[in-house]
């Protein structure tokens, strides 16, 4: 079984916005390991100093690769151009207004290794930062908004987390991309993040080329120890003192498995949400994995 994960911090202790590019390459190896043949390394906010810093390594990383190891496809940037009021467990100070000039200035020189970025549609003026995201073959993500419509973004970051919960009046962004059948959706079926009856809505809801499992992953997954994220301490259960759940610390493997093993998806779905639909997203042929 062959996986790809779009949205993934870290694992094993591993931290994709501070670990050096040594213990990098052990992770990759081990997601390899896994089944994971290819990642979107997810990198949370922080200065424009230190992501660029991270852009040079995941560049440099990814000229270095080797059989044995998950394909780093491009990074996902998830903490810059988010809303301040749906920050998760993120930083809102490091949280640039979603523009292109904005974006040009975090990336210049690096953009090649920019895949995807997860934005507030709401904050997004006219469509014009997601539009241009689009035109230079970089996927623009809803997440972390209090947007009633996607915008001019092409999919959902962890659908129906850290965004407005489905209401029977009104235009809303988690229900209105369950029918659009344009819109690809992550989701993050580990029964935490989302409940069982409602992935099995999600899954009886959404169109099946357009769904893709992520896991969320954070450095805390298979770590052996309390890990630092965004500034504050997370538990082995994924959450920080305050109970706010950070992401996963489960890898997709485990979550695919788990899904199927609840009966929410079946074995030969795994493959096409956690294989052949990213491949589809993001424009890309097996060969290049």
């Amino acid at each position: 079984m062959k996986l790809i994960d779009i949205h993934i911090h870290g694992g094993y202790g591993v931290n994709f916005n501070t670990s050096d590019k040594k213990n990098i390459k052990s992770l990759l190896k081990k997601l390899y390991c896994r089944g994971i043949v290819g990642i979107c390394p997810t990198l949370v906010g922080d200065s424009i100093e230190n992501l660029r810093k991270r852009f040079k390594i995941f560049k440099e990383l990814k000229n270095e690769q080797s059989n044995n190891e998950s394909t780093i496809i491009g990074l996902h940037l998830e903490g810059t151009f988010l809303n301040p009021k749906k920050p998760g467990i993120q930083d809102k100070k490091f949280f640039l207004e979603p523009d292109v000039n904005n974006f040009k200035n975090l990336t210049q020189g690096f953009e090649d290794i920019i895949k995807i970025v997860t934005i507030a549609p709401e904050l997004d003026k006219n469509n014009k930062f997601a539009n241009y995201l689009e035109k230079n073959n970089i996927r623009a993500h809803a997440g972390h908004t209090l947007a009633s419509n996607k915008g001019g973004t092409s999919a959902t970051t962890h659908h129906f987390n850290a965004m407005p919960p489905i209401n029977h009046r009104g235009e809303n962004l988690a229900l209105d991309s369950l029918f659009d059948d344009n819109m690809y959706c992550e989701i993050i079926a580990d029964e935490i993040h989302t409940s069982n009856n409602m992935l099995k809505m999600f899954f009886k809801t959404k169109k099946h080329s357009k769904i893709i499992l992520v896991s969320d992953a954070l450095p805390a997954a298979h770590s052996k120890k309390e890990i630092i994220f965004c500034g504050k301490k997370i538990n082995f259960n994924g959450k920080d003192k305050n109970n706010t759940l950070a992401g996963s610390v489960l890898f997709l493997d485990e979550i695919a498995n788990k899904a199927v093993k609840n009966q929410l998806i079946s074995q030969k779905e795994i493959e096409k949400y956690a294989f052949k639909n990213p491949l589809e997203h993001l424009g890309l042929s097996e060969k290049q994995i």
